[in-house]
């Protein structure tokens, strides 16, 4: 089996992550298992490692170059499972890569691509959930307007969800090749359906809400002075963790006259502005271009 996926940000991932030898870690997303061997071969005493992907999971544990180590600890779960997984240890470090692999983008069925025809699936997890297609069968125009809206900052929301959902129930819409038609053809480098298919997504696999869920939990994770490192692929994620490490750094994240927001610090904000590929990594692996990295240090 070829690995095709690039892991992203490796050599500051590493360095956010304060990597020790014989420190303990746990990579939540992963994937082809870039980072965790990275870590590995840093000198790690094990890494704790999952990934809601059954089949990311059973290609390495088959084919992976440290599949046979000692220290890899590897598990199928969501991330928001790791923490009830891993109690009571305590962590270095923890990392989340929230991006979709490069294998599960070109995987034909697994409904991500509309490059080709494709079933309307776009679960991380094939093995269980409801699909895309099950989506759009039970969204009203509203739902699915606030899809577009507010996971990828779609500002003709209305007008997308009712065109999609006018053609979908009339049978038109069968494979994702037809899903990508509803937005126009591609006139620049990007193609129209490209962020709306990342909304989709996001909303199939709970992106947004897993996200919201398990950051505060993987602070009880860490040991005192461990760090999270978060890598995010779009705005909407990237100031999703912004809000949520300024809420556990004690910063007012609340809009009102009078701050109601707790004062109570659990982390360090290590990353005034987020991190982003060098140069050198966009002309590598230009899939690298939209990663940003924050990163906290537990109190």
């Amino acid at each position: 089996m070829e690995w095709l996926h690039k892991s992203v940000l490796l050599n500051e991932v590493i360095d956010f992550i304060g990597l020790k030898t014989g420190g303990t870690y746990a990579d939540l997303t992963f994937g082809e298992g870039g980072h965790t061997e990275a870590l590995l071969r840093g000198g790690a005493k094990e890494v704790w490692a999952v990934d809601r992907d059954l089949s990311a999971v059973e290609a390495y544990r088959k084919l992976g170059a440290l599949k046979e180590d000692p220290r890899l600890k590897l598990n199928h779960l969501r991330f928001s499972e790791f923490a009830g997984w891993a109690n009571p240890t305590l962590f270095d470090g923890i990392l989340l890569d929230l991006g979709v692999s490069t294998r599960q983008l070109i995987s034909q069925e697994r409904g991500f691509t509309f490059q080709k025809t494709a079933p309307l699936d776009m679960r991380m997890d094939q093995s269980k959930g409801p699909t895309v297609k099950d989506l759009l069968e039970g969204l009203t125009e509203d739902e699915l307007a606030d899809i577009f809206y507010y996971n990828a900052d779609l500002k003709n929301s209305r007008y997308l969800a009712k065109k999609i959902l006018t053609e979908f129930q009339k049978g038109r819409i069968q494979t994702t090749q037809d899903l990508a038609d509803c937005f126009g053809k591609r006139t620049g480098k990007a193609h129209p359906a490209t962020v709306p298919f990342m909304a989709l997504r996001m909303a199939v696999n709970q992106e947004l809400e897993e996200i919201s869920e398990t950051l505060p939990q993987l602070i009880h994770r860490l040991k005192p002075g461990g760090r999270l490192v978060v890598i995010t692929f779009h705005s909407t994620e990237d100031r999703k963790v912004k809000t949520i490490f300024k809420k556990m750094a004690g910063r007012c994240i609340c809009h009102e006259l009078i701050c109601q927001c707790s004062k109570k610090s659990e982390v360090k904000i290590l990353t005034k502005k987020p991190v982003e590929p060098s140069s050198d990594e966009l002309a590598q692996n230009p899939r690298s271009r939209s990663a940003k990295l924050r990163c906290v240090e537990k109190i």
